[in-house]
């Protein structure tokens, strides 16, 4: 699984995981979450990963994030969730702009934000590592 940077462990995305589903029960959850699920084969459904929006405070602003178990990536799942957690939260929390974080080495991220129209703003240090901040606005 990846999420900014590098890929995580089973056991660390497992645990991501849980502390997703504990966090989106809050009765006032700060931010928003999507489980991504897909079927398999056998018709079994099995975790893929999420998507997150955090709004900002006092804005009509947010921050926007995907995990992506390494697995699934490149079916275009991390696209589609991320087009309908933005316009969800167009929708319901007035959202306007949208910013997303990820690892200056995350070439997949960088791909992902530019289909889904973001524009880069600046380098920066983010969660102790050299990352990119991208924006999309209405």
């Amino acid at each position: 699984m990846r999420y900014i940077g590098a890929s995580l462990s089973g056991d660390k995305a497992l645990r991501n995981f849980q502390t997703v589903l504990r966090l989106s029960q809050q009765t006032k959850p700060r931010s928003l979450y999507r489980v991504i699920e897909v079927t398999l084969k056998q018709g079994n459904l099995d975790y893929a990963g999420f998507v997150r929006i955090k709004k900002i405070e006092h804005s009509n602003s947010a921050l926007i994030g995907v995990m992506l178990q390494s697995e699934f990536e490149g079916q275009g799942l991390a696209y589609q969730s991320q087009k309908m957690l933005i316009s969800e939260a167009s929708e319901i929390n007035h959202c306007k702009t949208f910013i997303a974080y990820c690892a200056i080495d995350n070439e997949r991220a960088h791909r992902l934000y530019q289909r889904l129209g973001f524009h880069k703003v600046r380098q920066l240090l983010y969660n102790h590592q050299q990352s990119i901040q991208w924006q999309w606005g209405i």
